[in-house]
């Protein structure tokens, strides 16, 4: 079993550019719907979110083309959970899309920060692994990037950061 952690200025992504947009908030995706070639929704939870930060990203979103709906959905003393529908997507895809093309798995949930789309995927083996990270240095700029042998207990066992 081999984990590949990876970061990356994904071109074209939506999400990325909000983490972009407003650098200083820690975004955790659990997922979210492709909808259409050109369609998402997707859940954002904002990690400590100040108040001014969430206001930011609130307004990011009303002022981003490509959001055709973004909604407050709950805020609790330290997170701010936000839907989003985007109606444009990503020109070489979804990093969602990459990983379940290379057989991959992800692990935990994918962290958005500082413009930097962060991911742990398992792969059952090293080709599948390699490939992922090829096809993600298309999507954009590889900020991070590392394969590694693991055992099964070692990766499932780690769980969300």
């Amino acid at each position: 079993m081999f984990k590949v952690e990876f970061g990356v200025v994904h071109r074209g992504c939506l999400v990325n550019q909000l983490s972009r947009n407003v650098p200083s908030v820690r975004f955790v995706c659990p997922g979210g719907f492709i909808l259409s070639p050109t369609a998402a929704e997707e859940i954002l939870v904002l990690d400590n979110p100040s108040e001014g930060e969430v206001k930011a990203v609130l307004d990011s979103l009303r002022n981003a083309d490509g959001i055709a709906e973004s909604q407050l959905l709950e805020r609790t003393s330290d997170k701010a959970f936000i839907r989003i529908l985007t109606e444009a997507s990503p020109e070489q895809g979804y990093c969602s899309e990459a990983v379940a093309r290379n057989h991959g798995f992800r692990i935990g949930m994918e962290i958005q920060q500082g413009g930097v789309e962060k991911w742990k995927v398992g792969c059952f083996e090293r080709a599948q692994a390699e490939n992922l990270l090829k096809e993600m240095a298309l999507m954009g700029e590889l900020k991070s990037q590392s394969i590694e042998e693991v055992s099964w207990e070692a990766l499932l066992g780690e769980g969300p950061e």
